[in-house]
């Protein structure tokens, strides 16, 4: 039986040299790129990232659960404004609007502070305080003009870009009817019919109503919406100016002496040296997390937000942003 010091661990291979590995790392100058838009010199670490074929994973998969994360991945590289966005919609995101007209219609003010005012109850309780304005108000400037629920949130939507589209999805929150699951008259997880089934059963299964929705909010328009203004589209040049002054800064003393954001990050930097990320280009984190809604109820319901690392730290946390 052999003793202690007969067993030993294997030696390790020996170690891929740079010239094989496809991210190591490339000393490069500024300079080298051509055409660079920084006004100064700085040596930096270049790591390409790997190239990635999807077409061929997809042919590749062989698990089920894996064929259908590569549809799913495949759908996310394809995907086009024309699908199901409203025309309007489209319209406005290639054609994006310069500024936002002054609301000076006091009607439609007060249509907009009502409607904020009372966004946690119900359209009754909006239509009730309206009408109470309007008869009370009888004959003063904007009574007449004062906005009906429906109208109201048109308004609001074409000022703050918060636009929203309606998803089929499983009535026990399985999966949403969308790209590969598109197609489906039941959930492939529980097997529970899409539609509502009194409403098949009454019209001889003619009428197809979903039998349950969830709400995405397009960001798009809202990204849009950032930039009416003088005050925020001044806010959304923060990371621009932050970058080339952390960048100056390593020009000059060849580090960077605090850490507070992700401007600091060589991740980040890294990509806006190598060109991968410009100075009009809008920089999106997105963040997800489950919610158990009810204290005496589990609850699966998943919630995802996007953060515009555009915006200074102290404001793009704010709900107002979120």
């Amino acid at each position: 039986m052999p003793n202690d010091q007969d067993i030993h661990a294997p030696d390790p291979p020996d170690p891929v040299p740079d010239d094989q590995d496809i991210r190591a790392p490339t000393r490069l100058l500024l300079e080298d790129r051509g055409n660079s838009p920084f006004p100064f010199s700085l040596e930096y670490e270049c790591r390409p990232g790997p190239v990635i074929d999807v077409e061929a994973l997809v042919e590749l998969a062989v698990l089920p659960s894996m064929q259908c994360s590569m549809q799913f991945i495949l759908a996310l590289k394809k995907a086009s404004l024309n699908e199901e966005l409203a025309s309007n919609a489209i319209e406005k995101i290639w054609n994006p609007p310069s500024h936002a007209d002054p609301i000076d219609d006091p009607g439609m003010r007060f249509s907009i502070s009502t409607y904020l005012a009372l966004e946690n109850t119900s359209q009754l309780a909006y239509s009730h305080v309206c009408q109470a304005a309007r008869t009370t108000f009888s004959g003063s400037p904007g009574a007449n003009d004062i906005l009906t629920f429906h109208s109201v949130e048109k308004l609001i939507a074409s000022y703050t870009g918060v636009v929203s589209v309606e998803h089929d999805m499983c009535h026990n929150t399985c999966i949403a009817f969308t790209s590969p699951f598109s197609q489906l008259e039941a959930c492939p997880i529980c097997n529970t019919s899409r539609w509502k089934e009194e409403r098949l059963q009454g019209t001889h299964r003619r009428s197809k109503i979903a039998a349950q929705t969830f709400t995405m909010i397009l960001i798009s328009l809202q990204l849009q919406a950032l930039y009416q203004n003088k005050d925020s589209a001044n806010d959304m040049d923060y990371l621009h100016t932050r970058t080339m002054e952390v960048l100056q800064g390593l020009q000059e003393t060849g580090n960077i002496p605090v850490i507070d954001d992700i401007v600091m990050g060589w991740d980040y930097l890294g990509a806006v040296l190598d060109g991968d990320i410009k100075q009009q280009d809008i920089i999106l984190m997105v963040s997800l997390d489950g919610a158990q809604l009810y204290d005496s109820k589990e609850s699966d319901c998943w919630m995802y937000i996007w953060i515009v690392v555009n915006l200074p730290p102290d404001k793009r946390y704010c709900k107002l942003h979120v």
